[in-house]
C-alpha cells in the first residue's frame, strides 16, 4: 500500500508575510504534503469563511505563521478572521502547529500593527497561540523553514491523521466488507450504549447536586494597552449554572462539541469586549458538575483524540423545558 499524503493548511496575515509563505509552501511539497489555504483562499467576509472552514474540514494538520500584524477584523466576532481559522481548526481537532516571529525583531511599518487595538488584539491572539504545545519562535524566514520541516515531520510521525490515498490503492471488496464490519459494529455500540444510558437513569441519583443554586466565578485573562506597552489584567464574573446549561445545551443540537466550543460558549456569556483567556479547569469543573447531575455525557475519540460533550435524554428535556416556547 502506498504512503499517505497529508494535506496541510497555512494560515497568516498575507501581504506582510508573503515570502515566508512561499518559503512553507516549498517546505511541504519537498514534505509530500499536500498545501492548502494561499491566497485564494483568504477570508473577507462570512461566506468566504465558510469556504475556508470547508478546506480545513479536509486538512490533517494545521499550520499557523504569526507575525506582526493582526489582520481583517470580522465585524460580528471582533477578531481576525486568521484568528477565527485558528480557532476553528482547534475546535475541529485539527492539529496546531504554531510559528511566531519574535516579538524583538524590528520590522518595517508596513509589516506592523500601529493602531493600539490591533496591538493588543495581536499580542493577546499570540499568547494564547504560543501555549499550544506545538508552538516555537522565529527570527528570519530560513529558521521558519527549518522550524516547519521538523515540526511537520514529527507531526505526521507522532499524531496519526486520515491523509490522502488514491482510490486505486484500494482493493473494493475489503472495503465492502470493511463498511459491513463498521456497520455492524455501529450497531452493537449504539445498543450498547442505549443499555447505558438506561442504567444510569435508573440508579444516578442527583439528590445532592446543586443545579438551580449552582454558581461559577469565571476567571478569566486579557489584555489592555498601557502606557508603557500591553498589559495583562484579570477579572472574573460570576454565572448560574442554569444559564451556563441553557446556552451550552443549545450548542447542543444532536451534536456532541468539544471544550474548546464550550469555552468559546462561556466567553459569549461574559461578553467583557476584549479577547479573552478562560482556565480550561473551569470548562471541566462545569461540565463534571453537569455529568454529576446526568445532564451531559463524554465521548473520547481515539481517531482525533479529544474528548467531545453531549446530552444525555434527562439533558435534552431540560433544555427543551428552558427554550421552547410553549402555548398559553
Amino acid at each position: 500500500m502506498k504512503e499517505k499524503k497529508y494535506q496541510v493548511f497555512i494560515s497568516s496575515t498575507y501581504t506582510d508575510l508573503i515570502e515566508e509563505r512561499r518559503k512553507v509552501l516549498d517546505v511541504l511539497l519537498m514534505a509530500d504534503c499536500i498545501p492548502s489555504g494561499m491566497e485564494a483562499f483568504v477570508a473577507t467576509d462570512n461566506e468566504q469563511f465558510e469556504v475556508i472552514k470547508k478546506v480545513i474540514d479536509l486538512c490533517d494538520y494545521y499550520i499557523l505563521i504569526i507575525g506582526m500584524r493582526y489582520g481583517s477584523i470580522n465585524s460580528s466576532t471582533g477578531i481576525s478572521y486568521t484568528e477565527m481559522e485558528y480557532e476553528y481548526a482547534k475546535e475541529k481537532g485539527v492539529p496546531v502547529l504554531v510559528f511566531a516571529i519574535d516579538d524583538t525583531i524590528d520590522l518595517p511599518e508596513e509589516k506592523r500593527e500601529i493602531e493600539d487595538d490591533k496591538i493588543k488584539k495581536l499580542n493577546a491572539f499570540r499568547n494564547k497561540a504560543l501555549s499550544n504545545r506545538l508552538a516555537s519562535i522565529w527570527k528570519s524566514t530560513d529558521e521558519l523553514s527549518g522550524k516547519v520541516a521538523i515540526s511537520i515531520m514529527r507531526a505526521k510521525n507522532e499524531i496519526e491523521r486520515p491523509g490522502w490515498q488514491r482510490a486505486v490503492d484500494y482493493d473494493e471488496a475489503s472495503l465492502r466488507k470493511e463498511i459491513m464490519n463498521l456497520t455492524v459494529q455501529n450497531e452493537e455500540l449504539k445498543n450498547k450504549l442505549s443499555i447505558a444510558q438506561k442504567t444510569i437513569d435508573e440508579f444516578t441519583t442527583t439528590d445532592n447536586i446543586a443545579f438551580e443554586d449552582c454558581e461559577f466565578d469565571i476567571k478569566y485573562t486579557y489584555y489592555v494597552t498601557a502606557l508603557y506597552g500591553t498589559e495583562k489584567r484579570s477579572s472574573k464574573k460570576n454565572l448560574p449554572l442554569p444559564e451556563i446549561f441553557e446556552s451550552i445545551a443549545t450548542e447542543m443540537m444532536d451534536v456532541m462539541i468539544t471544550e474548546t466550543r464550550i469555552e468559546s460558549v462561556l466567553k459569549s456569556l461574559i461578553n467583557s469586549g476584549y479577547s479573552i483567556h478562560i482556565d480550561e479547569q473551569i470548562v471541566k469543573r462545569i461540565m463534571n458538575q453537569l455529568r454529576g447531575l446526568n445532564l451531559v455525557m463524554s465521548n473520547w475519540s481515539e481517531e482525533k483524540k479529544i474528548l467531545f460533550w453531549g446530552l444525555t435524554k434527562k439533558g435534552e428535556k431540560l433544555r427543551d423545558d428552558m427554550i421552547l416556547i410553549k402555548t398559553k
